[in-house]
């Protein structure tokens, strides 16, 4: 949150104020603020907060968790917790609002000072999840630690974009133009694969490998151009499905919308 001197006269000084909320952070965090003035010769400039967040309770690496793996990993995260002040630490109770997607396990050390939370993904497909821990704790200040948790899970070949679609306001003004889309196939493994197909309608669309599709490689690249003048009159739009046929065996079919749509 910025607050700011709306006017300054010249020669003058003005005054800009910059409010941070600290919820979440601990550690050594800068924030800045562009300003925007009416001076010729600099007419935005940068101002940076740099802060030292001081934590009731420590939460290490970071006070959040976070997953991003691909489908069949292991995924897990450690944490390590203690107060700021190195005085014994109480942790009575731990809740998530995540209990389908996620496993915890919580172990004091042998110091009594510190905990060690286990955390690990036990869903197995591809999904975007994210809620919380919350922790119930003796702390006279910090009776309750939430740590955000976010949980993504890709597949092992992915697409990008996910679907394609070409707009054209009148049929009249697309000729002479001619309009594409590149398509992206990515192993999130960095693993290579081959292309072995594809399959769509080749009457309104055409789909042109930039590369070699058929040599193994982490990603493949195609270029998607829709044959608008073989759109029959009066038709105001088609849809269609793209298939690639891969030899990833848990990808061997990728399926991509595709649509032609023509205001008139």
């Amino acid at each position: 949150m910025a607050d700011y001197d709306r006017a300054i006269p010249p020669g003058g000084v003005g005054k800009i104020t910059l409010q941070v909320k600290t919820r979440g952070y601990q550690g050594k965090t800068t924030k800045s603020a562009s300003v925007y003035s009416n001076d010729p010769n600099q007419r935005n400039a940068k101002i940076y907060l740099s802060m030292d967040v001081r934590a009731h309770i420590i939460v290490e690496p970071a006070p959040r968790i976070l997953f991003n793996g691909v489908v069949g990993e292991d995924l897990r995260r450690v944490v390590h917790i203690r107060a700021a002040d190195d005085q014994p630490l109480e942790i009575t109770g731990v809740e998530t609002n995540l209990g389908s997607v996620i496993d915890y396990t919580l172990n004091r050390k042998e110091d009594g000072r510190r905990y060690e939370l286990e955390v690990a993904v036990k869903s197995t497909g591809t999904q975007v999840s994210s809620g919380f821990l919350e922790l119930s704790t003796n702390h006279p200040v910090k009776k309750k630690l939430k740590l955000p948790v976010l949980v993504r899970v890709n597949p092992e070949l992915e697409v990008r974009p996910a679907a394609i679609t070409f707009r054209e306001r009148s049929r009249a003004g697309s000729k002479g133009r001619q309009f594409k889309r590149v398509l992206t196939i990515v192993n999130n493994r960095g693993k290579p694969f081959q292309v072995r197909g594809l399959r769509y309608n080749k009457e309104y669309f055409e789909v042109r490998p930039l590369g070699a599709a058929d040599q193994p490689s982490s990603n493949h690249r195609f270029e998607v151009v829709p044959l608008l003048e073989r759109l029959p009159a009066g038709r105001a739009g088609l849809q269609d499905t793209l298939i690639i046929e891969t030899d990833v065996a848990q990808a061997a079919e990728l399926k991509v919308p595709m649509r032609i749509l023509v205001d008139r």
